[in-house]
């Protein structure tokens, strides 16, 4: 065991800086030479990315494939575009840093930005992108919303004409491939080498890619028609397959895989990944070729790998200077160390402490290296802006989160920061029940002589966009419809016992608060309904789960009960002054379509509870109105079901009795 050093990482982030170091190390005396050998390709690109600190370029030969570079990754994206020309492809595809299609830097980023604003976080997401006419159209119509994104509604008439001609060069770049699809082999090759030439600069064109496209080429022969898919699937496999010419690295530093590790001589050699299943492989049998067929067939046993890495195990160890490593960790489950390993450890006995010591002193170093400050945790962030940057204007929804969440409101209000929509905008229950909503007004507005056929037309038109995706109209769409008869028959029971009804009504109240400021308090009812014994009726649509009566009641959901109290005071335009009986979620959607869930409080009846919510809002707000109260983050975090948008930027993660009970 002389000039051997064992190292025992806790994980494999661990394991790779310790083992950087000790091939940094070598590099202290002049013409030493070090290697890393690996089966992993995981530690192995750990290990180079870790050498970096020193600016320590490694040529990396364990493992890397084609596949995995980022011209091979352009190559790739530009195959799944190719095929199905959706946001998230195309998106991918914008951000590889090869892509210029003939634009500066500048000129790139700015159209690729306006793009990705505009059509790629659009909602509804367009099932493709081939009508850039009706995406852009969308685009307009949606800057132009007074909701819109603060970033979206910044764009000017030139971003989006340059996100248009984006547009339009992505999907000119990628024509070949799409209509070479079915064409024989050689077609679909030069298709693939045409579409990556218009996609990035021809400087940026990887010889590797492109030694592998003119290989092929020669190869292929004439025939062999072939569809785009399969030919993706194709590229991915020679590409996943074949080893990249890496660019030279540092003269004295090499990551060599196994076969290298039986020809090449090194000062010091480093053997990581001892762990079973790592080094040695496990031996993988399969019902389609058991041993016995193994056997009939003449291959190898599959035990045969055990003993090639057996033997380039003791061939590593006669260097004069080894390092070993492992990790007793790997992606956050315990590992079991090498069968080679623990033979050496039975064989030295007592010696192995030394063994130990040898390696712990980089790991000492690797720890030292990465320790974190020592700073105090961060405390719950309560910050205080002045007073005159605060809100005066919210909605009724906005108060519940002002009651629940401060710090969401003063990072929404003050920061004015808002989140963007993802890319390809997946549908949710708030975007669901947009939808609904719009919907359920336009059925309202008009009566009609046959209520069910005329909601279903509507419902055809309203989700249209929606069922543009054959998996919303084939598993969702029969639930909508589930729904609308849910609805209908909610509906109809209704209208016999409601003498007026008002939809979408909007309301703003005005308080005047303790310190002579005034706020204003806005509201845009679902449904308004006046019972013929002139007591009014609230009833708020919900797509997704409705909040509980011991919610409503304390003041954590006080949608309703607010709306109550405007009512109470004619804060709704065109609707007079009437004092609320009760309310009524109906929850959307469900086993059996839809459900009307009645509120009633247990500690008063739901006009003395609207005015004691009232009250109380009053004196929340006076408090708001004090230079000295902050926008505390999750004061109550029982009443936060699920994390808000802010969640991050409040830390509280970090902060948090929940994060620290699981760490």
């Amino acid at each position: 065991l002389a000039g051997m050093a064992l190292i025992e990482a806790e994980n494999e982030a661990e394991e790779a800086l310790a083992v950087a170091l000790a091939l940094r190390e070598t590099l202290e005396t002049p013409g030493r030479t070090a290697a890393l050998a690996t089966p992993d390709p995981a530690i192995a690109r750990r290990v180079a990315v870790e050498l970096t600190r020193w600016g320590v370029e490694v040529e990396n030969s364990a493992g890397a494939t084609l596949g995995a570079t980022p011209h091979g990754l352009l190559a790739r994206l530009a195959l799944a575009a190719a095929r199905e020309f959706t946001p998230e492809r195309v998106a991918a595809l914008a951000g590889s840093d090869r892509v210029r299609l003939g634009r500066t830097a500048h000129d790139y980023a700015a159209a690729a930005r306006a793009l990705d604003l505009a059509v790629l976080r659009a909602f509804p997401p367009p099932a493709g992108l081939e009508d850039r006419a009706a995406a852009l159209a969308a685009a307009r119509a949606a800057a132009a919303s007074p909701y819109a994104h603060r970033g979206l509604a910044a764009l000017t008439p030139d971003d989006l004409a340059g996100a248009d001609a984006l547009l339009a060069d992505f999907a000119a770049a990628l024509e070949p491939l799409r209509l070479a699809d079915g064409a024989p082999l050689a077609g679909l090759l030069a298709a693939h080498a045409q579409a990556l030439a218009a996609l990035a600069a021809p400087a940026e064109i990887d010889g590797d890619v492109a030694d592998l496209l003119d290989e092929w080429a020669l190869a292929c022969g004439e025939g062999f028609d072939c569809g785009l898919a399969d030919y993706a699937d194709m590229f991915g496999t020679l590409a996943g397959s074949r080893a990249p010419r890496s660019p030279r690295g540092h003269p004295r530093v090499a990551i060599i895989g196994l076969l290298e590790a039986r020809l090449l001589r090194f000062d010091r050699i480093v053997v990581a990944g001892l762990d079973e299943t790592v080094w040695p492989p496990a031996a993988r049998t399969d019902a389609f070729l058991n041993r016995q067929m193994r056997a009939d067939l003449g291959l190898s046993p599959p035990e045969r790998r055990i003993g090639q890495t057996a033997q380039d195990f003791v061939a590593a160890l006669g260097c004069a200077d080894v390092v070993i490593a492992r990790s007793k960790k790997r992606d956050g489950s315990p590992t079991v160390a090498s069968r080679f390993l623990r033979r050496i450890e039975a064989l030295a006995g007592a010696e192995t402490a030394a063994l130990r010591a040898r390696g712990r002193r980089y790991l000492d170093i690797a720890r030292w290296l990465d320790r974190p400050l020592e700073t105090p945790s961060a405390p719950r962030p309560a910050p205080t802006p002045p007073v005159e940057l605060r809100p005066d204007r919210l909605s009724v929804t906005q108060i519940e989160t002002l009651r629940r969440d401060p710090y969401a409101i003063y990072a929404q209000k003050i920061l004015r920061l808002a989140p963007l929509p993802p890319v390809g905008a997946p549908l949710n229950a708030a975007r669901l029940g947009d939808v609904w909503h719009k919907l359920l007004e336009d059925f309202a507005r008009e009566p009609a002589e046959n209520p069910r056929a005329r909601l279903l037309a509507l419902a055809e038109a309203a989700f249209a966009p929606l069922n543009a995706d054959p998996a919303f109209r084939a598993l969702r769409w029969p639930r909508m419809i589930v729904a609308l008869e849910a609805f209908l028959d909610f509906d109809a029971g209704r209208r016999e016992l409601a003498e007026r009804i008002w939809l979408e009504a909007r309301g703003e109240l005005e308080l005047a608060l303790a310190d002579g400021s005034t706020f204003k308090l806005t509201a845009r009812a679902d449904r308004i309904e006046l019972g013929r014994d002139g007591q009014a009726t609230l009833i708020d649509y919900k797509t997704g789960a409705p909040p509980g009566k011991t919610e409503v009641e304390v003041g954590f959901a006080p949608q309703l009960t607010l709306e109550a109290a405007m009512l109470k005071r004619g804060a709704f335009d065109g609707i007079g002054k009437f004092t609320t009986e009760g309310a009524i979620y109906f929850k959307i959607g469900g086993a059996d379509g839809g459900q009307a869930k009645p509120i009633s409080f247990k500690s008063g009846t739901f006009d003395e509870i609207a005015e004691q919510h009232l009250a109380g809002l009053k004196k929340m707000l006076a408090r708001f109105r004090k230079a000295t109260t902050g926008y505390v983050s999750r004061p109550s975090p029982k009443f936060i079901a699920k994390g808000t948008d802010y969640d991050h930027l409040a830390r509280v993660a970090e902060w948090s009795l929940a994060d620290e009970e699981e760490t």
